[in-house]
Parts: structure tokens; C-alpha cells; sequence
């Protein structure tokens, strides 16, 4: 019989041993994951570069026109230039503060048309464009596969409980014979084939691999949030509801500037992040803002002022709820990338290219063991006819 290629029986060898060989649970658990990997490898994969590029989202510089520079007029003034811009009967729904060199941007809606964000420079009151739909896009791709009438976030929650599976299961196929942790935790890059992106595959998954269950597990509980709040004994969710208020106050044109400033003597040292304007008649002003030195959802706090900016009405800060809902919140922040500071945010980028890796190097190394497979059985069929 003719000796068998040195490329098919290195490349082979790990793959053709049996089960038994493999030890005990690793055989059930290679097939597990090799299957839910490959029927899950292209969604898993737009979750974890988009997840990625959301995460990099307050890192990247400020997109946009230029404004002018000169000093920033009153929030109201601001409101006014957007409606106008829009035409007869626009009314503005929500305002977010310039900052960083960009303009502020002001979201107004026309009763005949769907809301629009413009840009408008604080300075001089110009509408300098239309904000991108860019990044609503890619956030409703991560979250629900940009098919929310179709069940897309249970989708993606559902992706979310196979990944926490696949990691997992990962853990014990990986783990090293003893001696052999240098080698299981590197990347062979002078390997080829199947050697090469076996080596890949693992390393890069040991080495994210705490990252990336704390990643998939907070995205399980954020895309099904009313198991998980009922779980926690939470009630609702989201931000919190406009009150309302009756009498004459319910009918005054909403004094922005001045709600503004009660909210800020409210919470004091907090950053404006925005300010949403009622959508009826009576309905209070809600002001969000974050805490000094605060990031994400556990450092907000919500101000709901009266539409008149008579008195303040209500102050939900984050700081001071219940345990469950800032654990909750945590999780909201810890999956964005928030709340740890920068390593956290990098720690959670690197997680999620990693994925789109996993869901290449996945898939390849089934096809090379296959191939690689068919060629060793055509060997062996070419040597037994010579040797008949």
C-alpha cells in the first residue's frame, strides 16, 4: 500500500481519532458545537461587528457640518430654528444639546410626515443637515436584525442563548493535555490548513472567552426585558413615561429654557444629554441627563418638569434605585461597553470581532476536514485497487 500523504495525516489525524480517543464528553460536545456554529455562524457574526462598531461609537469623531464657533444661543432659540426650517405646523419632539464641535440636533415632525433630525448650529441658529440615519440603522440590525415585525429582538435573543452555548461547550473541547497550555493559548502561524485555523480558532476563543459571555449573557436579558425584569421583581421598562398635569399650566407653550435650568438645580454637576418636549397638550418636559463621571444607564437621571417649567415634578436618579434595577441597568451598560471605563469598552470591541472570526474560521475548518477527509479516502481507494 503507498504511504499516505504527510498533509492528509497531519491535518487528519485529531479529526479521524474516535470519539472514546477524544475523551469521554468531548465527542457529543464537538458535535453540539460544530452544528449550532455553522447554522448560526452568519447572524452570530452580524451581532458581533455591529455590537463592535456600537461600542466604538463614542470614540470616533464627531460626524458632520462644522458650526460656526460663536457662542451657543438659548435651547429654545435652537427649537424654534428647526421648526421653522420644517414649515407650518412642525413641532419639535426632542432636543440634544452641541457638543464637541458638532451641531445640536433637534428631531421635528410635520402631522404629514414622519420626524426628521436636523442639525443646527448653536451659534448662529443655521440648519447645517439632516442627520444620518447610519447608526439607528446598525443599531436596529444588532438588536433585532432589522425586523422587529418579526420577532427580530427574540431572534437576536435567541442567537444570544446559542452563543452562551457554543462558548461554553467550547471551553472543555479546547482545554490542553497537560504541558500543552503554551501551545492551546498561541496561534501556530507558520502552521497551513487545518493546523492553522484550529490553533486560531482556539486561542482567539480561550482568550475572549470571559469577555464574550458577559457580552451574550447581558444581551439575553436585554432582549427578552420583560422575563428578566419580572425575574428581578421590576416593573415596565425603558425610559420613564411623561406625567401629565391638568389646569393652565397643561396648556402653556413649553418653556424649554427654563425647564432646562430646573432640571440642572436638580441634579446638580449632572451632564445634559437630552430633553424630550411633550407630544400633547400636558404632558411634562423630560430631561435626561448623566451624572459627573457617569456613562451609561446607571449613572442617568430622568427630570420631569411641568410643561410651563413652573416645578420640577419628578427626579428619578439611577444611583438611588432599588439593587434589581440598577443590577439591571448594569447589564444594559456592561453589554454596550459602558460603565468600566476604557479597557472595558476596548475589551468589548476586541469581543465582538471576534465573532465574525469565529464565524469564518468555524466553518473552514468543517470544510477542510471534510475535504481533506474525501482526499484521504481517495487515497486509500487508489492504494487497495494497486494492491488488488
Amino acid at each position: 500500500m503507498a504511504p499516505m500523504p504527510a498533509s492528509l495525516s497531519t491535518s487528519t489525524s485529531r479529526s479521524a481519532r474516535p470519539a472514546s480517543a477524544q475523551g469521554g464528553v468531548r465527542g457529543p460536545l464537538r458535535v453540539a458545537h460544530r452544528w449550532i456554529g455553522l447554522v448560526l455562524a452568519l447572524p452570530i457574526a452580524v451581532q458581533g461587528l455591529t455590537g463592535a462598531v456600537l461600542a466604538l461609537e463614542p470614540w470616533l469623531p464627531a460626524a458632520g457640518p462644522a458650526v460656526s464657533g460663536a457662542a451657543a444661543q438659548p435651547a429654545s432659540a435652537i427649537v424654534a430654528a428647526a421648526e421653522h426650517a420644517t414649515g407650518p405646523q412642525a413641532r419639535a419632539q426632542r432636543y440634544v444639546p452641541a457638543e464637541g464641535g458638532a451641531p445640536a440636533q433637534v428631531q421635528v415632525r410635520r402631522p404629514d410626515g414622519p420626524p426628521r433630525t436636523l442639525l443646527v448650529d448653536p451659534g448662529d441658529l443655521r440648519v447645517v443637515g439632516e442627520a444620518s440615519p447610519a447608526w439607528a440603522w446598525l443599531r436596529g440590525l444588532h438588536v433585532q436584525f432589522s425586523v422587529p415585525d418579526w420577532g427580530g429582538r427574540s431572534i437576536g435573543g435567541w442567537c444570544g442563548i446559542a452563543l452562551v452555548l457554543l462558548l461554553l461547550s467550547g471551553i472543555p473541547i479546547w482545554w490542553p493535555r497537560p504541558g500543552g497550555w503554551r501551545e492551546a493559548a498561541s496561534v501556530a502561524w507558520r502552521a497551513r490548513g487545518v493546523r492553522f485555523h484550529r490553533s486560531l480558532h482556539g486561542a482567539a476563543g480561550i482568550w475572549t472567552v470571559a469577555i464574550l459571555l458577559v457580552l451574550a449573557a447581558t444581551g439575553v436579558v436585554l432582549a427578552f426585558p420583560r422575563t428578566s425584569r419580572g425575574l428581578l421583581g421590576l416593573e415596565g421598562g425603558g425610559p420613564p413615561r411623561a406625567m401629565r398635569i391638568a389646569g393652565p399650566a397643561a396648556v402653556t407653550t413649553p418653556d424649554l429654557d427654563r425647564a432646562l435650568a430646573l432640571a440642572r438645580a436638580a441634579a446638580p454637576g449632572a451632564h445634559l444629554r437630552a430633553a424630550f418636549l411633550p407630544a400633547t397638550p400636558g404632558e411634562a418636559i423630560r430631561v435626561f441627563l448623566l451624572a459627573e463621571g457617569g456613562e451609561g444607564a446607571a449613572s442617568a437621571i430622568a427630570v420631569q418638569v411641568a410643561p410651563d417649567a413652573g416645578r420640577v415634578l419628578a427626579v428619578q436618579d439611577a444611583r438611588r434605585q432599588p439593587p434589581a434595577d440598577r443590577a439591571y441597568r448594569w447589564m444594559h451598560d456592561l453589554h454596550e461597553g459602558a460603565g468600566l471605563g476604557p479597557l472595558w469598552r476596548a475589551a468589548s470591541v476586541i469581543g465582538g470581532l471576534a465573532l465574525p472570526l469565529f464565524a469564518v474560521t468555524g466553518p473552514l475548518l468543517w470544510w477542510l476536514r471534510r475535504r481533506n477527509r474525501r482526499r484521504l479516502d481517495h487515497v486509500r481507494a487508489a492504494a487497495l485497487q494497486r494492491g488488488a
